[in-house]
């Protein structure tokens, strides 16, 4: 798994990066703490290179952030979508129950008061 993600990503994941990515692929919920900066996003791209038809549900509180991975996961080749404001339209829900995504970033508040969201969920 480690080579893989060095070749795809070129940087070399740490141990708790590759376990998390591990426990996901077995689809095990998972919930990461760890200081700004130290790999978590890493985390959620490995688990994109060994089950394309998988999705993640990313949940931030800060909008900007949700941007950020999505811009970076899009880059990667993987779709994606951050439901904020401009984008949480009927539309975008149609596609996410369409599976068109594989990356889905929220923040908590619209999980818990957008009634489009908890139909999905």
């Amino acid at each position: 798994m480690r080579s893989v993600v060095q070749d795809e990503f070129g940087l070399r994941p740490c141990k708790w990066q590759l376990q998390s990515a591990r426990y996901q692929l077995e689809s095990k919920d998972v919930f990461t703490v760890s200081p700004t900066g130290s790999g978590k996003t890493l985390t959620f791209w490995i688990p994109l290179l060994f089950n394309n038809n998988r999705i993640i549900i990313i949940i931030t509180p800060l909008n900007i952030l949700g941007e950020k991975i999505c811009d970076e996961v899009i880059q990667r080749g993987f779709p994606a979508i951050n439901l904020c404001a401009e984008t949480a339209m009927d539309q975008a829900y149609k596609d996410i129950e369409r599976l068109k995504y594989h990356v889905i970033t929220v923040s908590p508040e619209r999980i818990l008061t957008d009634s489009h969201f908890q139909v999905l969920w």
